[in-house]
């Protein structure tokens, strides 16, 4: 069996008794399909980075867990079925120690770009295009 990591995003007008049926539903499906829930976090709301189904905050919640290509398409299933997930992704983390599931602070989020995707320390300075000489 192999080890992933899923991440989905719950609608945020949830109640919490709401969010924990559907977080014990996906447990439940990992489980039926053969698969074992490793480690469970729920990071609480958060804002979106863009929204996402008229939505602009979530719920966010990160499994790890162990399971072959069955489980994965069964989880997936259905988490397209289940009308309080808006977004969610697996991965299969690389060979190794994958190390404890960590909610990025906002100070180690995304550096600041400019217009054009550069840091703007590195952003090319244009002239105004008047000569000196």
């Amino acid at each position: 069996m192999q080890m992933y990591e899923t991440i989905f995003i719950i609608r945020p007008n949830l109640t919490d008794e709401e969010v924990t049926k559907v977080v014990e539903k996906m447990k439940a499906v990992i489980g039926k399909s053969g698969g074992a829930v490793l480690q469970a976090e729920n990071w609480g709301k958060r804002k979106l980075a863009y929204e996402v189904e008229r939505e602009k905050k979530g719920t966010y919640v990160i499994f790890r867990f162990n399971g072959d290509g069955k489980v994965v398409n069964d989880l997936e299933h259905t988490y397209r079925m289940e009308d309080g997930i808006i977004k969610f992704l697996t991965v299969k983390p690389s060979k190794g120690d994958p190390g404890p599931l960590v909610m990025p602070s906002a100070e180690e989020g995304r550096p600041s770009r400019g217009r054009f995707g550069h840091d703007r320390e590195d952003r090319p300075r244009y002239d105004s295009g008047k000569r000196t000489d």
